[in-house]
């Protein structure tokens, strides 16, 4: 398990979540979503598959075939979710 920072611009937010380093993308942004939703009361509308993530460090567009650690993220990467 490792920590990450997300940050999300359109909310102005950021938030910490521990994921595992082992699990694919998509199911990591699909669960950091829900995550965000239920702590800010609000529901995700449109098609998630549009959401995107970045890793703010090496600027470089995370594939979500791939698992945390693949895409080179380790405890204290950033993230950018828009």
């Amino acid at each position: 398990m490792i920590i990450v920072k997300v940050s999300v611009p359109s909310m102005e937010k950021e938030y910490d979540f521990q994921i595992d380093e082992d699990v694919v993308m998509f199911e990591i942004r699909n669960e950091i979503i829900d995550m965000i939703c239920r702590r800010n009361q609000c529901e995700m509308k449109g098609d998630r598959s549009r959401i995107m993530m970045w890793d703010a460090e090496t600027k470089k567009m995370i594939d979500f075939t791939l698992s945390a650690a693949e895409n080179g993220l380790r405890s204290g990467s950033a993230l950018v979710l828009a």
